[in-house]
Parts: C-alpha cells; sequence; structure tokens
C-alpha cells in the first residue's frame, strides 16, 4: 500500500508478489515451452497490425452523463472491446446513498459507483489489458466471493463510493494471505507501522491486518481520513492509500510552487502509483459491463456468506472445521488472521463460519468438552533446554509459552512438564 516500502510485481490487477498463484495467473508473459511454437506467427501478426490506424485518442475530457448504455454504443474504437467513454458516465464525487437493489450483489455494487471519472488515455490503457485477460478478472472476483457481501455492506452503511469494494482486487488479488516482500499483508494490504497506527493488532499469533472484519475498518476509516486530508478528492486519498500521503503531498506543493494544476492527473508520482487510480477506475468500467469483455461474473446473491460468532475461547480452527462441518480451506480463508490456526484467548474471540453452516457449528460447539477446544503438546523438559529453545520449536513465542505455563521466570528444571498449543491439521 506504500510505494516507497513496496516493490509491487507488474501485474494485471495484483500490485503485490502474491502467493498461491496468483502472482503466475496475472502475467501476459506467464508462458509454457509449447507456446513458444506461435510466435513466429505473432510477429507476423504484429507486423501486419503496424500498418493499421490506432484507436482514437480521447484526450482529456471528461464523460458524459449516461443514463443507459444501449447495445450501439459498445463499439470499440479498435473493434474488440468497448471504450472508457462508453461504459463510464461522470458521477459526483460526493456519494448519497440510494435506495438498494435486492438480491444481486453486483447490482447494489454498480448502484454506488460514485467515484469522478478521470483521463480517459490512462484508464483505457488499464481496461484494455484488463480486457485482454477476461479469465484473470474471473478467478480475481471468483477469489473475493467470500468477503464482498460483508465488504459492500460496510461501505454502504458509511455512504463511501462503492467502487472502494473493488481495491482489494487491485491491493491483493482477494488474498487475504497475500504478502509482499516489503510486509505488507492482508486483503488491504497493510504495512505494520499503518497498521499499528490504524489499530490493528498483530502478535506471533494474531495478525490483525488478515482479519477481514478488523482490516477492513481500518482501511475504510483510513481512506475516509485520508479524503479528508486532501480536503474532499477521492483520487488524491486512493493516490495517498498507495504512495503515502506525505509523498502525495510532497507532488502537490511541488506543482503548486510552479504554478501547475494539483489534481492527480498533473502530479509526479511513482510509475505504481500513476498506474493504481487508473486500474481502480478500469475495473470499475469492467464491472459495470461485464458482457461487453466476455466476463462472466461470479454469481453473487446479496446475502451475506459467513456469520459472525464467537468462538467462546481457546479453539483450534481444524476443530472449529470439523464442528460446522466445512473444509479446513475454507475455515482458514474466513479467518486468516490467526496465523498459528487456534483462536487464542486475549485475542478476538471472533469467528467467521459459512452462514449456512452456522447454526450446526453453534450446536456442535455448544456440546464440546473444554478439553477438546484446543490440541496441546506435553513437552517433557529435558537437560540443556531453554524455554527459546522450546519456543522456536512450537513456533510460539517465550511469552506465550509462560502465559500458558503460568511461569513467574524463566527458569525451567529437567523433568517437569510444559503444554504448549499448537494447531491441529
Amino acid at each position: 500500500m506504500n510505494s516507497t516500502d513496496f516493490n509491487r510485481q507488474s501485474a494485471a490487477f495484483c500490485t503485490h508478489s502474491c502467493n498461491r498463484g496468483t502472482y503466475w495467473e496475472l502475467q501476459p508473459w506467464n508462458m509454457t515451452r509449447r507456446h513458444l511454437t506461435w510466435l513466429p506467427l505473432l510477429v507476423m501478426a504484429a507486423v501486419v497490425m503496424i500498418g493499421q490506424p490506432r484507436p482514437m485518442n480521447h484526450g482529456n475530457d471528461l464523460y458524459p452523463l449516461v443514463n443507459a448504455i444501449q447495445a450501439s454504443d459498445w463499439k470499440s474504437h479498435d473493434n474488440s472491446y468497448p471504450s472508457v467513454a462508453a461504459t463510464q458516465a461522470w458521477l459526483p464525487d460526493r456519494h448519497t446513498p440510494a435506495e438498494i437493489p435486492a438480491g444481486n450483489l453486483w447490482t447494489r455494487l454498480r448502484s454506488g459507483f460514485a467515484l469522478p471519472a478521470g483521463r480517459s488515455g490512462p484508464v483505457q490503457a488499464q481496461l484494455d489489458r484488463f480486457a485482454r485477460n477476461p479469465g484473470n478478472v474471473e478467478r480475481i472476483m471468483q477469489r473475493g466471493t467470500p468477503y464482498l457481501y460483508h465488504i459492500l455492506s460496510e461501505i454502504n452503511q458509511r455512504g463511501l463510493p462503492t467502487e472502494l469494494v473493488l481495491l482489494p482486487a487491485v491491493e491483493s488479488a482477494f488474498d487475504p494471505f497475500a504478502r509482499s516482500p516489503q510486509r505488507a499483508a492482508g486483503l488491504w494490504q497493510f504495512m505494520p507501522r499503518t497498521a499499528g497506527d490504524m489499530g490493528l493488532k498483530q502478535d506471533a499469533w494474531y495478525d490483525g491486518r488478515r482479519d477481514v472484519i478488523a482490516a477492513t475498518a481500518a482501511a475504510l476509516d483510513y481512506l475516509t481520513q485520508l479524503r479528508q486530508r486532501f480536503d474532499g478528492d477521492w483520487l488524491l486519498a486512493l493516490a495517498a492509500y498507495n504512495a503515502g500521503p506525505a509523498r502525495v503531498q510532497r507532488a502537490i506543493r511541488h506543482n503548486r510552487n510552479n504554478g501547475k494544476p494539483v489534481d492527480f492527473w498533473h502530479l509526479q508520482l511513482p510509475k505504481e502509483t500513476r498506474d493504481y487510480v487508473p486500474k481502480l477506475l478500469a475495473l470499475r468500467a469492467l464491472i459495470a459491463a461485464p458482457a461487453s469483455y466476455g466476463l462472466r461474473l461470479p454469481a453473487v446473491t446479496d446475502t451475506p456468506y459467513f456469520s459472525i460468532l464467537d468462538s467462546g475461547g481457546p479453539l483450534d480452527l481444524a476443530v472449529a472445521a470439523r464442528l460446522a462441518g466445512v473444509s479446513m480451506d475454507e475455515i482458514r480463508r474466513l479467518n486468516p488472521a490467526h496465523t498459528r490456526q487456534t483462536v487464542r484467548r486475549g485475542d478476538s474471540d471472533r469467528l467467521l463460519i459459512p452462514a449456512t453452516r452456522a447454526a450446526t457449528f453453534r450446536t456442535q460447539l455448544a456440546g464440546l468438552a473444554e478439553q477438546q477446544r484446543v490440541h496441546w503438546v506435553r513437552h517433557h523438559i529435558r537437560a540443556g533446554d531453554t524455554l527459546s529453545a522450546i519456543a522456536r520449536r512450537y513456533r510460539i513465542t517465550v511469552a506465550h509459552l509462560r502465559k500458558f505455563n503460568q511461569l513467574p521466570d524463566y527458569s525451567i528444571m529437567a523433568g517437569d512438564l510444559l503444554i504448549v498449543p499448537v494447531a491441529q491439521g
């Protein structure tokens, strides 16, 4: 989220080095050897295309207000897919909550689009790039399905532009486990310091940056603060979310001192940030008219994907998955903040369970014996053991090891027994 700390890879959506295969999904140059046989044909096609007319230059004018898009409007300047001018409408900077259509989440999302339009050239360049690989967009949106309802509902409640729902697609490709080389983490890619400033707790067992509920609230709080800092300008706020507010302020000051415009489109910002805002606006255009780009969005009903429940104390995520009757992968992607796969006393006792399995989980949890909630390992202390060595072995901090065993100091004796909580599975 901060370009000075975060050297993101150049991918179609994901602006960090995504894990779980996301990074390679987004690379148009990710080819196997068998694809190389097509290169001569591609070169010949490129030579032919050089002589073809280039797409029209849209210039810097804003898009006109449109209330409906007719099929005839979707004629692209390069005869392949629609232009930005055909898909985006000029919308006011300040969002006014409207009556929300029921049944389809994508309809509710589109009804709240409220970010201002920008220069069509940079946005069109990103839109063309996305439209060439609609399957990548489909995979990212499918990955985001568990989180869309909650994020959209939080945004609606605050009266914010609903395009912000799509920001995790740009930040993390909707991967809650995404982590950048510079340690930005989670759907919203919080850096550790910014996360701390926004009240997100981080330790060896729990990372609030990966907490779907807490990180979403913190990100929306932070974006609101940035918008206020930049006098209501959402595009500057988004640039600051990416590059850091200090860098955006310096760019504004530089332009003002040199008699230049101080809107986002005229600032001297890092290339990553200059692409960041157009990516979001291009993604809005894509979501506004998916069929026109050959995009098949996943079916998402406008109902909660998960229920927010109380774990009632320490609970192994593997136990939670068994009680709910869902896979461990499903539980982990809803509860990625618990880095040791255990809800520990003292952290948030909140547990996200698929809404369709919430009742089953409650019933099963009520009958669960205390000793079955967490998997404990008994470690017999041997001569030469130290707390730090034992902690490293079980991937637990010394402080937590002392806390769980109520040790008054760091002294241990050979022959004694330590109880160590570890995740199952």
